[in-house]
């Protein structure tokens, strides 16, 4: 536009704001304020709160508040930008700050305060806070209001409450739309009900509403948890048709599915059809070898990041270890296990640790594995007690399972899970009468096992989604 010598009025600058804010360009959007400075634009109510949300979206509270002090007049959408940043930022106190000083301002909230507020809530899981910016909604007659019920939704699903956050969807008097059924389809799946998720698509899609790509995001991890691979075959097609295999985050999506559901070779085949990767692909396809046992790929896949000077994270380094022990690659576990510190700068936190722990306990080669325990910077959780126990019980090591147990048995006092293991190992080993009391133990304690389950039966047991039944299981 400027290439073509006409001039940006108030409008242009109101609206390329905006996008300096959802892109953090803090300097751009500097230079536009300068821009509307020079122009004499920047004194009205607009165009102040244009640049006091493109400061605040961009995390810089100072700039927001030099410029909100200065206005000579404000509304409520003034406020509102200053308190959704605060929000988004996940600084829910100094939202709720500003929102206490609006209503002694003498102005009043609308439905885009209470939009502004509830996701603050979601961001730090604070149910309680949550409840409480609810009952406001409801005070000042805001809880009708499509996108305050869509934001209350989805903040009781994030904090867990899924029976509040199905009750708000089911109202007679709440008109759906696809926030609101995309919202639902995710709490599902967050919330650990994958089937549900598959069956809230299917009613979704009996309700003629049209899947978009926050959609497929959102229903692809439920396939993926139950190795759906029908629906999820079906639910790539569907991306194709509508163009959203150009996402990153649908094809990272879509890498993990396949992997989860035992089809690593199309995992393979659509990451190298992605025209663009982040750090997320990569590790998705090193995720999945390391499922699959593909020890050999996953450090193949490794090495390939860091020659391709693609940054390694700390996930990277759990896959590629996870893979390494999976496939019995001792050596290799080793010098990954090194090279994370001194090369990539990484620190090993438990779950490296964990995968380290396993690999060696599995090879038997307890003394090292007992050495690695020990020079451990932080306190072993259960995941090394147990990769420990798990070993223990592979080699009928009883002495070195009784040690693992009884340090799980002080982090997890109610999981029977390690009770049973030892159990186990006692009657591989002939004794009989302490297996004998560990299972009287489980059962004086009145804890129970879960039973196993197999993925043939998750397939085959997925309901109906129905709307208004909350108790369906």
């Amino acid at each position: 536009m400027e290439n073509e010598k006409i001039k940006p009025n108030k409008v242009t600058l109101i609206s390329i704001l905006p996008a300096c804010a959802e892109l953090s360009a803090l300097r751009l959007g500097k230079s536009i304020h300068c821009y509307a400075i020079k122009a004499d634009d920047d004194s009205d109510i607009p165009m102040g709160t244009a640049l006091l949300s493109m400061y605040a979206k961009c995390g810089h509270f100072h700039y927001a508040h030099v410029l909100f002090d200065t206005m000579r007049s404000k509304d409520v959408v003034t406020w509102n930008a200053l308190i959704n940043g605060y929000s988004q930022n996940g600084e829910v106190d100094r939202a709720i700050e500003m929102y206490k000083k609006l209503h002694f301002s003498g102005l009043h909230p609308d439905a885009g305060t209470m939009v502004s507020l509830i996701p603050a809530c979601a961001h730090l899981n604070d149910l309680k806070r949550g409840t409480s910016v609810h009952a406001l909604s409801i005070k000042s007659g805001f809880d009708s209001d499509c996108h305050v019920n869509s934001a209350l939704i989805d903040m009781y699903s994030k904090c867990g409450n899924l029976p509040s956050a199905l009750y708000l969807f089911n109202r007679l008097d709440f008109i759906r739309d696809l926030v609101s059924w995309n919202i639902m389809i995710a709490a599902f799946t967050q919330n650990g009900d994958a089937k549900k998720a598959l069956s809230a698509f299917r009613q979704m899609r009996l309700e003629n509403y049209q899947p978009n790509l926050v959609t497929y995001v959102s229903i692809l991890p439920a396939a993926a948890y139950l190795a759906a691979l029908r629906e999820g075959m079906s639910y790539h097609s569907c991306i194709i048709k509508m163009g959203f295999l150009s996402s990153v985050v649908v094809g990272n999506s879509l890498i993990d599915m396949y992997a989860k559901c035992g089809k690593i070779d199309l995992s393979k085949r659509c990451f190298d059809e992605m025209e663009n990767k982040d750090m997320a692909s990569w590790n998705s396809l090193l995720a999945g070898y390391a499922v699959h046992g593909q020890g050999d790929h996953a450090i193949a896949h490794f090495l390939l990041m860091r020659k391709n000077q693609i940054e390694v994270d700390s996930v990277s380094c759990v896959n590629v270890l996870s893979a390494c022990r999976h496939a019995g690659l001792i050596e290799e576990g080793k010098k990954i296990f090194h090279a994370m510190q001194e090369e990539c700068r990484i620190q090993p936190d438990a779950e490296h640790y964990a995968c380290m722990v396993d690999l060696l306990g599995r090879a038997g080669l307890f003394d090292e594995t007992l050495h690695l325990i020990e020079k451990m910077p932080m306190e072993p959780d259960a995941g090394v007690w147990g990769a420990l126990l798990g070993a223990s019980m592979m080699h009928s090591n009883v002495k070195l399972g009784e040690v693992a147990l009884k340090h799980l048995a002080e982090i997890e006092p109610g999981n029977p899970t390690h009770l049973v293991v030892l159990s186990n190992m006692y009657a591989q080993s002939g004794r009989w009468a302490d297996a004998g009391r560990r299972r009287l133990n489980l059962k004086d304690t009145g804890m129970k096992k879960t039973p196993g389950c197999s993925w043939f039966e998750v397939n085959n047991r997925i309901p109906t989604f129905s709307v208004g039944d909350s108790s369906h299981t």
